[in-house]
C-alpha cells in the first residue's frame, strides 16, 4: 500500500483512537469502491443472475448470461439496452461466485452501481472479507515472496480492512480499490500462492489489548519506521514507530531521485489553495522524530507559505515524491528531490518483510517486529474456498 490516506478515516480517528474488535463471522462483508465517475459501464455475466433496483430492492430482471450489456445513466434512472428503470441504481447479483465482469475486471460477490449528483456511475463491490483479500494480496506483495511474508501481509491487510469497515459503517463503502486504501483488483488478479496465504491465516487479525487498530503498511521504510502520530491523530504502541529496519535495503526503492518542474509545483499549490506566484525557494524547516521532513517553507513572488511535507507529497504525487525522507536541490527551473524509502513509513515495511522472511523469520515474529505489543486474535472460521 503506497499512500494510504482516507479523509473519512481521519475524521473517524479524531474521535476514535481505536475500537473494540468485533467478532469475525463467516459472512463478514466488506464494501469496496471499484469504479467512480463513469459515463457508462459494460457488464458481462456468465451464469444465472438477478438485477434489483436501488434503493427499493425490487427484482426487475433475471436470466442466464448477459453479454456486453452497457449500463447507461439516464435522467430518470438507469438503462440496460432497451430496458430502463426509474431508480438511483442497480444491484447485480450473480448466482455463482466469479461470474460477474465489470469492464475488464472480474468480481466475486455482488455489485451495486449507483448514480452520483453529476449523473455519473460509481460501483461498489460487496463480498466476503477473505475473498476480498484474494484480490488484494497480489497487488501489495509479489506472489513469489516466501510464504511467511505473504501470511504476514495477509494478516495486516485483513486487520486494516476490518478496522476500516468498523469506522465506515454509516458510509456507502468501507475502502477504495486504489492506493488510498489498499489495492484491490477483483478476482481477475488472484494468484494461487497469495490465496493460499489468505487461507492459512483465515480469520486472524491484529489487536492491541483486545482492541482493533489500523495495521498500516508501506513499501520501504529506509531504515526507521514512522509513528502514526506524525501523520494522523492516532497514537498506539503498535504504531509508535521507531522500529529500526535494515532489511529493506534490498528494495529497488530504497534510494530514489525525482525532478519536478517549478511550474508544476506552482500549479499544484494553486490547485490546493496555497498559491505563492512564481516559486523562488523551497526549504526544509523541520523534521519528524523518524528523521523525515516535517514542514517546508515555500517562498514565491506572491508571498510565502509553510506546509506539512506529508500534504505536499500528496499534492505533487506519491509517484514523484516517494516518501517524506528527502533532501532538496533547486536547479534553474526545477527541484530535484533525493530521497529514501517509499510510502508513509508507518507500520509494516513490505520490503523489510521480504528481507526478514528470506532469513527464515515466521509471520508471527514479523508482525511482532513491525507492530510491537500487538497480538494475533483468532476469530471464527471464515470461508476459504
Amino acid at each position: 500500500m503506497r499512500i494510504k490516506i482516507m479523509s473519512r478515516l481521519f475524521v473517524a480517528l479524531f474521535f476514535l483512537q481505536f475500537i473494540f474488535l468485533p467478532p469475525l463471522q463467516a459472512d463478514t462483508q466488506i464494501r469496496v469502491l471499484v469504479a467512480e465517475n463513469q459515463k457508462m459501464l459494460k457488464v458481462n455475466i456468465r451464469g444465472e443472475y438477478q438485477i434489483r433496483v436501488l434503493p427499493t430492492m425490487q427484482l426487475v430482471k433475471k436470466g442466464k448470461g448477459l453479454s456486453d450489456a452497457w449500463l447507461v445513466p439516464t435522467a430518470a434512472g438507469v438503462r440496460i439496452g432497451h430496458e430502463e428503470w426509474a431508480c438511483r441504481g442497480l444491484l447485480i447479483q450473480p448466482a455463482e461466485d466469479r461470474d460477474l465482469v465489470i469492464g475488464r475486471s472480474g468480481f466475486r460477490g455482488a455489485i451495486s452501481i449507483l448514480k452520483d449528483k453529476n449523473n455519473l456511475f460509481y460501483a461498489i463491490n460487496s463480498l466476503d472479507i477473505e475473498r476480498y483479500l484474494y484480490g488484494v494480496l497480489h497487488h501489495e506483495v509479489a506472489a513469489w515472496w516466501p510464504m511467511e511474508a505473504l501470511k504476514a501481509q495477509a494478516v495486516a491487510a485483513r486487520s486494516y480492512a476490518l478496522y476500516q469497515a468498523a469506522v465506515s459503517q454509516r458510509a456507502e463503502y468501507d475502502v477504495k480499490s486504489n492506493t488510498s486504501s489498499q489495492v484491490y483488483g477483483g478476482s481477475t488478479t488472484e494468484r494461487y500462492r497469495t490465496k493460499r496465504a489468505v487461507n492459512l491465516t483465515a480469520g486472524e487479525v491484529l489487536s492491541y489489548q483486545g482492541k482493533a487498530f489500523p495495521a498500516y503498511f508501506h513499501a520501504a521504510c529506509a531504515g526507521l519506521t514512522a509513528a502514526s502520530s506524525e501523520l494522523w491523530n492516532i497514537s498506539l504502541p503498535p504504531l509508535a514507530g521507531g522500529v529500526k529496519c535494515s532489511y529493506c535495503r534490498i528494495s529497488p526503492h530504497y534510494n530514489w531521485e525525482s525532478r519536478v518542474p517549478l511550474a508544476e509545483i506552482e500549479e499544484k499549490l494553486k490547485k490546493y489553495g496555497r498559491p505563492v506566484g512564481r516559486t523562488l525557494r523551497i526549504e526544509i524547516i523541520s523534521q519528524t522524530p523518524s528523521r523525515r521532513v516535517g514542514r517546508l517553507r515555500i517562498i514565491g513572488t506572491a508571498g510565502e507559505i509553510v506546509v506539512a511535507a506529508k500534504d505536499f507529497r500528496v499534492w505533487i504525487g506519491g509517484d514523484k515524491i516517494r516518501s517524506t525522507s528527502f533532501s532538496i536541490e533547486v536547479r534553474e527551473d526545477a527541484i530535484y528531490f533525493h530521497g529514501k524509502g517509499w510510502g508513509h513509513g508507518v507500520g509494516l515495511c513490505q520490503w523489510g518483510l521480504l528481507g526478514q522472511a528470506l532469513l527464515g523469520k515466521t509471520y508471527r515474529s514479523l508482525l511482532e517486529f513491525y507492530y510491537p505489543g500487538s497480538q494475533i486474535a483468532l476469530n471464527a472460521a471464515t470461508k476459504t474456498s
